[in-house]
């Protein structure tokens, strides 16, 4: 499985993206509001900001699920098996539902 893969998964079957992507929305908005007036970004520049960060997010739990032997090179059905098994979705989402962006 990679990355997008993955990506399209945790999207598909809990709600870790929703949950993350608000909390980054709120992250990146308040950065925003202690910018300099012309240096603020839009809102298309927020969100894509706040995708980066998810996108970081996905990057880092991809490498961390790969780096178990049985994954490394194994389909899709494989990984989704072993996140079912080890609780993976129900885990992460609870991750993101503690998590504290603020500086």
């Amino acid at each position: 499985m990679n990355v997008d893969e993955l990506d399209q998964y945790i999207k598909s079957n809990c709600r870790a993206y929703n949950i993350f992507i608000e909390k980054a929305r709120e992250e990146q908005n308040d950065k925003n509001s202690r910018r300099q007036p012309k240096k603020r970004f839009n809102s298309e520049k927020v969100e894509r900001e706040s995708q980066k960060m998810w996108e970081a997010v996905i990057a880092n739990l991809h490498s961390n699920l790969q780096s178990d032997k049985s994954l490394k090179r194994g389909a899709a059905i494989r990984w989704i098996a072993f996140m079912n098994e080890n609780n993976i979705l129900e885990s992460f989402e609870d991750s993101m539902g503690e998590l504290e962006l603020s500086e």
